[in-house]
């Protein structure tokens, strides 16, 4: 069984959307050059303002990762990081994870924010899922430690 975290492919999505925005109205600017009666430093320092903030979200989404856990059969656990630009892959034992269990955070806005978060043996953390609705969190984790656990009856949850 396959579990995905994919949040962080629409940070980079809307990152990439942004840079892309910032780039054709620097094309329109350098084609049209400086519109009539407008100060041209201002322009200068707003295009300054765009790409710095730009550049800085594109580094920021491309430290966010994708998460893949594949739970195999044979008690072997692939966990695999994916960045816009490399690829981190770790191969654990089910006997290296500890049980999952959700966590309650809040988001900016002050909602409750949940997620599922396994931690390993290494003191790495796995977060296996997240978003605004428990239910669907405290399933994802039940159904992680069951794969993990077969015929464990502990609640972790």
């Amino acid at each position: 069984m396959t579990f995905r975290n994919n949040l962080a492919a629409y940070l980079w999505g809307f990152s990439a959307i942004f840079l892309l925005f910032v780039v054709a109205m620097t094309y329109v600017l350098i084609r049209d050059g400086v519109p009539s009666g407008f100060p041209p430093i201002i322009l200068a320092a707003t295009m300054i303002i765009f790409w710095m903030g730009a550049v800085g979200f594109a580094l920021f989404a491309s430290s966010k990762h994708c998460l893949r856990v594949t739970i195999h059969p044979d008690s072997r656990v692939s966990i695999t990081w994916r960045f816009p630009f490399k690829k981190e892959e770790k191969i654990v034992t089910c006997t290296d994870i500890a049980p999952a269990r959700v966590f309650e955070s809040t988001d900016d806005e002050g909602v409750p924010y949940f997620h599922v978060h396994a931690p390993l043996h290494d003191g790495t953390t796995i977060n296996i899922a997240e978003g605004h609705d428990r239910a669907t969190c405290e399933a994802t984790c039940a159904r992680f430690n069951a794969m993990v656990w077969p015929g464990s009856t502990e609640d972790d949850g």
